[in-house]
């Protein structure tokens, strides 16, 4: 998986929860519910939203090249497991074992 797939993803699922918390937390607080509530809490969700996304942008892609590069200076894997099995690349070895994982699928599946 690429770097900037993770980090679209990770956004898009934080800016997707803070556009729909923000806008049922004010319509939970407002007095009243109107049609003029409904358009300014909508209104005022896009932008909250509008700007944790460019925050989260910025945050989650450092993060992420943050946890990249200290996975290239210790040699890490991606056997190791964690995040930094999505943006490393795979070891020669594991190369040769999906390989051989796809003959054997296709000489079974034959």
């Amino acid at each position: 998986m690429e770097l900037r797939q993770i980090t679209n993803a990770i956004t898009k699922t934080i800016v997707i929860l803070v556009f729909w918390g923000m806008l049922l937390m004010d319509l939970l607080l407002s007095p009243t519910i109107s049609f003029s509530e409904i358009a300014f809490a909508l209104v005022k969700a896009v932008i909250v939203s509008g700007v944790f996304w460019l925050l989260f942008v910025m945050l989650v892609d450092t993060f992420l090249k943050t946890i990249l590069l200290d996975a290239k200076e210790k040699k890490a894997d991606r056997i190791e497991g964690g995040l930094s099995y999505h943006v490393t690349e795979p070891s020669p070895e594991e190369m040769a074992w999906l390989k051989a994982q796809e003959r054997e699928k296709a000489e079974n599946g034959s």
